[in-house]
């Protein structure tokens, strides 16, 4: 695996993954830098890493208590962010069962509110990868963090306009190195082309994931690119554009119920 930590970022990691084994709380990478970490560069610079923990907002002050004894500390104006010793940026969110059944985290000091919906997939989907020397940490898998982003994009698309470009990296490279884009699968959905291929697998694998309440996002997401299709919104000419709409088109088929592909 290419690293995409620095040394910096690793030891500044360890030192949270350490405290939240101590504590038992379940630590898991998410957002940019889980796909950093799973599927290679996305074309865009992130400086931050995403974590949450499987803790809920009474207990989450242990843990906020040993960072801070630790030398990390928490940016005066954003209650999720932190700056650990070696600089590094740290974007941590708490998301224990209580505040997963509440779907949302209220933020005390500032009021804010952030959305956890889908994050319970997290929690029951990361696997244990071992990006550095020294580190061993849970990354939640691309499926689930594109289920996040489509969520978080649907609930604010003018805010979150990052969240589609990752989206876009991982419809064209999902399970790139894997033996599915040979599948029987792929070959009886007689796609029209094999470059959309890892999108179709991706809405197989959406469809398979998700909950009545995520299935939801995922298709007013899909409506909402495939109305602008209809409408033609799009540069006809823009071999990116158009790559997107065969990707959208692939990964609306592969999301419909079988009975409908």
């Amino acid at each position: 695996m290419k690293e995409v930590l620095t040394p910096d970022q690793v030891a500044d990691l360890a030192v949270i993954r350490k405290i939240c084994d101590e504590l038992r709380a379940d630590l898991v990478v998410i957002g940019a830098t889980s796909l950093l970490l799973s599927i290679g560069d996305l074309g865009r610079y992130t400086r931050d890493v995403d974590l949450t923990v499987a803790l809920d907002l009474d207990e989450f002050a242990r843990l906020t208590d040993r960072l801070t004894a630790a030398g990390w500390q928490r940016a005066p104006k954003l209650e999720h962010r932190w700056v650990a010793p070696r600089q590094t940026i740290v974007d941590l969110l708490p998301a224990g069962p209580n505040l997963r059944r509440n779907g949302s985290i209220l933020w005390p000091a500032s009021q804010f509110t952030m959305s956890l919906a889908g994050f319970d997939h997290v929690f029951a989907s990361a696997v244990e990868m071992h990006p550095a020397e020294g580190l061993r940490i849970r990354v939640v898998p691309p499926v689930v963090t594109v289920l996040l982003k489509i969520i978080a994009y649907m609930e604010d698309p003018y805010r979150r306009a990052k969240d589609l470009q990752d989206i876009c990296v991982v419809l064209a490279r999902y399970e790139a190195q894997s033996d599915r884009l040979f599948s029987d699968a792929v070959f009886d959905a007689e796609l029209p082309d094999f470059e959309v291929a890892n999108a179709f697998l991706l809405g197989l694998d959406l469809r398979a994931l998700a909950t009545n309440d995520d299935a939801t996002y995922v298709k007013e997401f899909l409506e909402h690119f495939l109305k602008q299709e209809e409408e033609r919104h799009f540069d006809e000419e823009d071999f990116s554009t158009k790559a997107f709409r065969s990707q959208i088109r692939a990964l609306n088929r592969g999301f419909a119920p079988r009975s409908e592909r």
